[in-house]
């Protein structure tokens, strides 16, 4: 119903007009959400439009939400009253981790598109400081259009655990992310089988000049697992009460639908071992149930 209100709300604009209409009308939900409150200022300040402009949009806004949002004529702002709710767009923690940072409201409502700097700091939040993985821009757009060409290409992979540097022809089948960096999804021609290859080990990427067979169907890849699992039980009751809690599970049990291919990366982030046969080097906090083709 917010979205119908909010077209009709600006039936009479340009697109142009209507886009930053919407930004700013979004802005003003964020920092109501957020913060709780929202000042005429805040618009000027951000955006640059007139004191009659800013009073237009609070309007707007009002009308799309009448009963959630209350003004307060002594500290001159409207706040957000206990029956507040966004119309707008779903709110993102990133949107009040970017407000404790410091940045103008402005960053905030834009925190949906355009993630925090880790590099910063603040005394209310902080961020660890991980190791940024980077990948050769031009390999990459290579193997990107290769994909969507359904073309081979030549990548000069180095290799982390055979300690190699070496030419590979490969089909690139599909990118991936297991929590910390982006793998390419490809047919390896002379190995004759499906391997994820870490975009930032890849020195170089052309096309290939090689005629290369069409290659067998990923099965791994297109095959989507359910992966079951339950607090381990060396755990105490309430550790196990906080698991649930931390993971928002509604049973004893959460499960977790993965393609076959990355089901190891979702053990490995979870402390789990790679294979379900393998025994578990130290509790960790799940335990597999079971790994079941999706029905």
């Amino acid at each position: 119903m917010g979205s119908q209100q909010t077209m009709t709300l600006m039936g009479n604009l340009t697109n142009e007009e209507n886009w930053a209409a919407r930004e700013r009308l979004r802005m003003i939900e964020v920092l109501l959400w957020w913060r709780g409150w929202v000042r005429r200022g805040d618009l000027l300040d951000c955006f640059g439009i007139s004191a009659a402009q800013a009073s237009g949009d609070i309007q707007r806004f009002l009308e799309l939400n009448r009963n959630g949002v209350i003004y307060h004529p002594n500290r001159k702002r409207y706040e957000a009253g206990e029956s507040f709710s966004c119309r707008l767009h779903r709110p993102s923690l990133t949107e009040a981790v970017t407000l404790l940072f410091g940045q103008s409201p402005g960053h905030a409502a834009m925190a949906v598109r355009e993630e925090a700097n880790p590099g910063q700091t603040s005394d209310l939040v902080d961020i660890v400081a991980m190791p940024q993985r980077v990948a050769n821009d031009r390999a990459v757009r290579v193997l990107v259009m290769a994909l969507l060409r359904k073309e081979a290409v030549e990548a000069r992979y180095v290799s982390v655990n055979s300690s190699t540097r070496k030419t590979r022809t490969l089909m690139p089948r599909a990118l991936g992310y297991d929590g910390s960096r982006w793998h390419a999804r490809c047919w390896d021609t002379e190995q004759q089988e499906w391997r994820d290859f870490v975009l930032g080990r890849m020195e170089e990427c052309k096309w290939s000049r090689k005629d290369v067979d069409e290659p067998p169907a990923d099965v791994e890849w297109e095959t989507f697992v359910v992966l079951k699992l339950k607090p381990n039980s060396s755990l105490s009751k309430e550790a196990k009460a906080a698991l649930k809690m931390d993971y928002n599970m509604s049973s004893d049990f959460l499960e977790l639908r993965v393609r076959k291919a990355m089901v190891k990366y979702v053990r490995q982030n979870l402390g789990l071992p790679w294979d379900s046969s393998a025994k578990e080097p130290w509790a960790s906090y799940f335990q597999v149930v079971s790994e079941k083709k999706e029905a």
